[in-house]
């Protein structure tokens, strides 16, 4: 009876093994995992102003000071740009002649006050200037002249898909 129950106890550790076994497999088929990754960036509109500007010493009727703002691409998406440039307050405003703006590169809207830089700006690439000087009227008396600023502000927008790289003043509508 001893070899009998080698042999039962032979085939019971056999049918164990194939079901442990078995149940292995099929637990690490179940189990198995697989990485995907999906690779995508977030474009990036933004824009910085670049503006060589050296304020005179003093100011005096008839001089000339440079300011020329521009606009620098630094995100990574192509985008239009339009700038405002505003005196301080209307005495500064009166006592200088007006800014010679470069319209090869720039239109004017008066109905909201802004300058619209008339071409694309690919990332990393800058605008012309807006403007190149400050000159302070001749006819500017000594008691009309004070400290003041011009204060330029810039704003973007990504060009989109299918708008036209010459959309530059719609691409502002609603």
């Amino acid at each position: 009876m001893q070899i009998k129950q080698k042999h039962i106890l032979i085939g019971v550790l056999c049918c164990v093994l194939t079901l442990a076994l078995s149940f292995g497999g099929t637990l690490a088929y179940l189990y198995a995992t697989d990485a995907a990754v999906n690779s995508f960036t977030i474009g990036e509109n933004r824009v910085e102003i670049e503006e060589p500007f050296e304020p005179p010493p003093k100011l005096e009727p008839g001089i000339t000071f440079p300011k020329a703002p521009a606009v620098r691409n630094t995100g990574n998406l192509a985008c239009f740009v339009r700038m405002r440039a505003d005196f301080s307050d209307a005495l500064a405003k009166a006592t200088c002649e007006a800014l010679d703006i470069n319209t090869a590169h720039w239109e004017y809207d008066a109905t909201d006050g802004y300058y619209y830089y008339k071409h694309l700006l690919e990332p990393g690439e800058i605008t012309e200037a807006l403007f190149e000087e400050v000159k302070i009227k001749s006819a500017a008396t000594e008691a009309e002249l004070r400290e003041f600023d011009i204060t330029v502000y810039a704003e973007s927008r990504q060009q989109r898909d299918g708008h036209p790289t010459n959309g530059w003043k719609t691409i502002w509508s609603p």
